[in-house]
């Protein structure tokens, strides 16, 4: 009998490093952009950055076995490829595939690439900071040797400075490994430049180390040391203060790449593409790319209304609508536009107030704050406020709008809170069902074949609302240097689907593993699929699979961890 689905394309989406913020928004990117697509399964293979070559090193020996998952791709069938991997050269037998294949943010010679134009974001950023802020002591905190991102932007930066007549000398330069823990590169560069007035960071992630050394100091980034990074991730408007960051202007590199690697599957031709950036400027570094005048508002011109939006919430440009959600740009417009009507009219009766509140709850009980971050909503809402009270025409339509606009802004920060919340407590819901399943299982006796049944049948104690456990009979042994022998078949052992355990019976178990991915008994709604290895040891016992979610991309690899614990502890082979 046939249990899974044919027609579908499996799209391989290669990552190394999931937990670098800017791996999550390529992730998320792709992801948001096939939904609703019917034909299409997206399946994420995350490995782990291994920079070591010592075998006796036991965090390398973790990774070299870990990042056999990105084998799946020769084991399963899959019909294009998008990768993330900063070297190409590290993908091994992946590039022996003919199938069509995408690169997100790397130089890959003969290969279709998706890359940022770097130098217009980098080049609008250095020009504002000599010209308008009168800046002339720059530094940067760079990045890996072998990252074809960081190389290229050191070079851009240095010809910038140099076309204003800056010197950029190696004592205002620092490598980095581009993680968040760049503490000590960035205390070398500060005691080689008390002075610096601005410092470049070759990614938003290598500010964080920054930040800490400067609250060492005494010093603020924006007022003392003004500082800016790169990719405009999320983690660059949750920082303390929000961190100014050069990023896509027009489409993310995640959407474009899918877009690239779909006109190849289909038999079409695709080149490779540079994506616009720009300056997102933040309290580390005050940027504003147009100004709410009066007359503007006053002109009402929907052009202007939505700039405004786009301005403010800049995730939401490359979202993709489905039919039956709202239109949040759109709800922003007839917002703002009833406001400006009234402020035309000279006149907002107390029916019309009370729409413009209800379109305004609407609009944050959708989740608007998902694509903005709060310092700039409410920056956004003051500079609104003021141009409205420059209006003299009627002081009570301004009080009404002052008073609309203030409400909008304290729903939004309610708005942040709850979703805050709900992060917490799925949290909390999470650890806690680890937890008990980490109890009990520590709990049995080594040594009965069945007792991986005990495994099976908890499943649903992570947590996680779908999930799959695929083992394998006989568990393959990973040999460094060696490419993995999967076996022929794999068995599908348990699924949980919305929440409800499932346990396969014996006779629907086994199939290949080319079609692992495609089983009809798996949960093909929603963003993809993430595999996640089973391993003790050099031996894979199989792989856990779940929906992709940001909150899994944390937590996946630490869940598959101590469910591997589990399956050693509680099966013998």
């Amino acid at each position: 009998m046939n249990h899974y689905e044919d027609e579908k394309k499996n799209i391989g989406l290669i990552v190394e490093d999931v937990y670098a913020d800017f791996n999550k928004e390529i992730v998320h990117s792709v992801a948001h952009a096939v939904i609703g697509r019917k034909d299409i399964n997206l399946i994420l293979l995350a490995g782990r950055q291994d920079e070591s070559e010592d075998p006796e090193d036991r965090q390398h020996q973790y990774k070299q076995v870990y990042n056999t998952v990105f084998e799946l791709e020769s084991a399963c069938r899959f019909d294009g490829l998008i990768f993330t991997l900063p070297n190409p050269t590290k993908c091994g037998s992946l590039l022996e595939s003919g199938i069509p294949r995408v690169f997100i943010a790397t130089d890959a010679p003969g290969e279709i690439c998706v890359n940022y134009d770097d130098e217009i974001g980098i080049r609008e950023t250095v020009a504002y900071l000599v010209n308008i802020k009168n800046v002339t002591r720059l530094c940067m905190l760079g990045g890996r040797d072998d990252n074809a991102d960081a190389v290229k932007r050191k070079k851009i930066f240095a010809r910038c400075l140099s076309e204003y007549g800056l010197e950029f000398t190696p004592e205002q330069y620092e490598k980095t490994d581009m993680s968040v823990h760049t503490e000590a590169a960035a205390a070398r560069l500060l005691k080689r430049n008390p002075k610096v007035q601005a410092i470049f960071c070759v990614n938003d992630q290598s500010a964080c180390g920054l930040y800490n050394v400067l609250n060492e100091k005494g010093l603020v980034p924006g007022r003392d040391v003004m500082v800016f990074g790169f990719d405009n991730t999320r983690m660059a408007g949750d920082m303390m203060p929000p961190l100014a960051s050069i990023g896509t202007d027009t489409d993310t590199l995640g959407k474009k790449a899918l877009e690239l690697l779909l006109q190849q599957m289909s038999g079409g031709e695709a080149v490779s593409s540079n994506i616009p950036t720009r300056l997102f400027g933040r309290e580390s570094l005050d940027y504003i790319m147009y100004e709410y005048t009066k007359g503007l508002l006053q002109k009402g011109d929907s052009n202007f209304i939505y700039q405004m939006f786009d301005d403010c919430f800049y995730r939401y440009r490359n979202e993709i609508i489905d039919p039956g959600e709202i239109d949040l740009k759109r709800l922003f417009f007839e917002i703002i536009s009833r406001m400006v009507r009234c402020i035309q009219n000279r006149y907002m009766s107390d029916e019309e107030a009370w729409e413009i509140g209800r379109l305004g709850d609407l609009f944050f009980d959708n989740r608007a704050m998902a694509y903005t971050d709060a310092n700039r909503f409410v920056y956004c809402i003051e500079r609104m406020q003021a141009a409205m009270n420059e209006n003299k025409g009627s002081v009570y339509v301004n009080i009404r709008n002052n008073r609309l606009l203030s409400m909008m802004r304290n729903k939004a920060i309610i708005s942040q809170f709850k979703e805050r919340n709900l992060e917490r407590r799925r949290y909390e819901g999470g650890r806690d069902g680890i937890f008990q399943f980490m109890i009990e299982s520590a709990g049995f006796e080594c040594g009965n074949k069945d007792d991986v049944e005990w495994v099976v049948e908890r499943l649903h104690y992570y947590k996680v609302r779908n999930a799959a456990l695929y083992l394998f009979d006989e568990p393959p042994e990973y040999r460094e240097g060696e490419k993995l022998q999967f076996p022929e078949t794999i068995r599908l052992r348990c699924v949980v689907r919305s929440g409800e355990l499932y346990v396969i019976p014996k006779e629907r178990q086994e199939c290949p593993m080319s079609v692992m991915f495609t089983r009809q008994e798996l949960f093909h709604e929603g963003k993809g699929l993430t595999a996640y290895p089973l391993f003790f040891g050099r031996k894979i016992y199989g792989y856990y699979v779940c929906n992709m979610n940001r909150q899994l991309l944390d937590t996946g690899e630490y869940m598959a961890m101590q469910l591997s614990r589990a399956i050693f502890m509680n099966h013998k082979f």
